[in-house]
């Protein structure tokens, strides 16, 4: 059993389930600054993340749009979701997500956690292939494994903080993040409106 150092907790973290793959890399590359990313990654696969990152650049142009005329500002949102049900469509299908594991997570935008069936030494360098739900944005990312505890599963619990995050992964992050803890929000009070419901 290893231990070290916490992810930082001033994020918030979230409990999910995601796509995941992931490979060591050579703390060499990051001390040099020039990571060769060992994972494959296809066209699909950075298809959405590419798509949600223009969203993120013009959310603002779009509120101004939206201040001055809401017609236009409505037409532009269909757009947009006519866009990402497309993409979705041939992301969910294609075999960049079929050579992916689903499995819990524990997210956050300082790092992140999840269960491998190798304990992992503490600073090992991971390169990470990670797809989120239901958006199947798509991330490449790099984490240094700060915890590695046997689990209750039997494997190993690692707890990865990130590296060199680009200020887009970040932001797509803690997009995926809100979206998760309202939906979590929605779905409490709708179970408690039925249970006010109950005779």
């Amino acid at each position: 059993m290893t231990t070290g150092v916490q992810d930082n907790r001033d994020f918030y973290r979230i409990q999910d389930v995601a796509f995941l793959e992931f490979e060591e890399i050579d703390p060499e590359q990051i001390k040099s600054g020039r990571v060769i990313f060992p994972l494959e990654v296809s066209p699909q696969f950075q298809l959405l993340n590419k798509l949600h990152t223009i969203d993120s650049e013009h959310s603002a142009l779009l509120k101004v749009i939206g201040g001055n005329n809401r017609d236009i500002a409505a037409y532009l949102k269909s757009i947009n979701e006519k866009i990402e049900l497309l993409a979705h469509s041939v992301v969910e299908y294609s075999e960049a997500i079929d050579n992916l594991a689903l499995q819990e997570i524990t997210l956050s935008e300082g790092g992140l956690s999840f269960t491998s069936a190798r304990a992992l030494s503490l600073d090992t360098y991971l390169a990470l292939k990670v797809v989120l739900l239901p958006s199947y944005v798509g991330l490449l990312l790099i984490g240094r494994v700060v915890n590695c505890n046997e689990h209750i599963s039997g494997d190993f619990l690692i707890n990865l903080i990130f590296e060199n995050l680009l200020d887009n992964d970040r932001q797509l992050i803690a997009r995926h993040v809100l979206q998760h803890q309202a939906k979590q929000r929605r779905e409490s009070i709708t179970g408690k409106d039925k249970e006010t419901d109950q005779p």
